[in-house]
């Protein structure tokens, strides 16, 4: 029984949403990029790359010089357009530096 507990809360764990964290005025003026721009990545990779038992990315997963060639390999796999997908690269490459 206690075994089976615990097997419940590991998997309940698993499936909690993470959510990344908001950008800032400060990280879009030590990125040069506009802060909507962060905005609508962060907001494009939660909806686009988390699902219900799919954990969202967390920009601090990878270094910067890493997410362009992660990203292009789920890019595919979660139908972003060209758009959405430099959103979501501008998002994670400048919150990974952090």
């Amino acid at each position: 029984m206690k075994r089976l507990a615990c097997l419940l809360v590991i998997a309940a764990a698993a499936c909690s949403p993470r959510v990344p964290p908001p950008a800032t005025a400060s990280d879009a003026s030590r990125a040069h990029v506009e802060l909507s721009a962060l905005a609508q990545g962060r907001t494009l990779l939660i909806q686009k790359c988390g699902s219900s038992c799919h954990a969202t990315p967390l920009p601090m997963q990878h270094l910067a010089a890493e997410w362009p060639a992660k990203l292009g390999e789920m890019a595919e796999r979660s139908h972003l357009d060209p758009q959405q997908r430099a959103l979501i690269e501008k998002y994670l490459v400048t919150m990974s530096s952090r």
